[in-house]
């Protein structure tokens, strides 16, 4: 750990990245098709109705691309600082929280899984946020080494606009031992599919990326949501 908070101060970026990083708790459902709808109304009940502690929000995504061994179709992504969800987790209880659940008790929802992490660099955290989003994940043996060969690739994808975040997952991880992830955002459906290197030199960049975390890392797959609703 020290190695890769030593890294956060030796490299610079031609982004703006942050050290306010931020812990999440991922919770995956299934929701059937018929029930999204009624899903989304007794969650929007509920959290339009409290107060939410600063710098915490709560988002209902849909998953759109996905492999097949994932069973969920939607996620409720807690996210902030530390301080803040533990009060969230306090919010979630009471006479309110009950009549919410007693709501959900109808549908035919379930928890497919549940995970927690906390980003570790976070890049363009000014930029407006779209709709969509693409999660890569990896079962990283060196971090340190990782770190690095992921800053080198933010250094030079130049035409990167949009929020970016390396981050670790640190319970509820599977057989597959998945520890690290990135995370990008996307302004729309377009945006989405035009993702990637833009030129010769970004291209570049990304084979040496892959080329250097091979040995050190074993690629799991992606994801791609789309934002159904945000509180807060």
């Amino acid at each position: 750990m020290k190695k890769f908070i030593t890294l956060l101060f030796i490299l610079t970026l031609g982004f703006s990245y942050s050290q306010e990083n931020i812990a999440w708790n991922r919770v995956d459902l299934y929701v059937p098709a018929n029930q999204a709808g009624a899903y989304l109304e007794a969650m929007d009940e509920f959290y339009s109705n409290i107060e939410m502690p600063e710098g915490v929000s709560v988002s209902l995504v849909r998953y759109f691309y996905k492999p097949k061994d994932v069973k969920a179709t939607h996620s409720i992504v807690f996210a902030g600082p530390v301080d803040g969800i533990i009060e969230l987790r306090q919010i979630r209880s009471g006479e309110g929280y009950e009549a919410f659940y007693d709501d959900l008790d109808v549908l035919d929802a379930k928890i497919v899984s549940n995970s927690a992490g906390q980003s570790l660099i976070r890049m363009n955290t000014d930029s407006e946020r779209g709709n969509w989003a693409q999660s890569w994940q990896w079962r990283v043996d060196d971090q340190g080494a990782f770190a690095n060969a992921y800053l080198e690739l933010m250094k030079n994808f130049k035409s990167l606009e949009s929020y970016v975040a390396l981050g670790a997952i640190n319970q509820g991880v599977s057989r597959d031992g998945e520890s690290h992830y990135i995370y990008s955002n996307q302004g729309s459906f377009g945006d989405n599919l035009k993702g990637g290197p833009q030129n010769q030199k970004e291209l570049e960049a990304f084979d040496e990326f892959q080329k250097t975390v091979a040995p050190i890392s074993t690629f799991l797959g992606t994801t791609t949501e789309v934002n159904v609703k945000t509180w807060n």
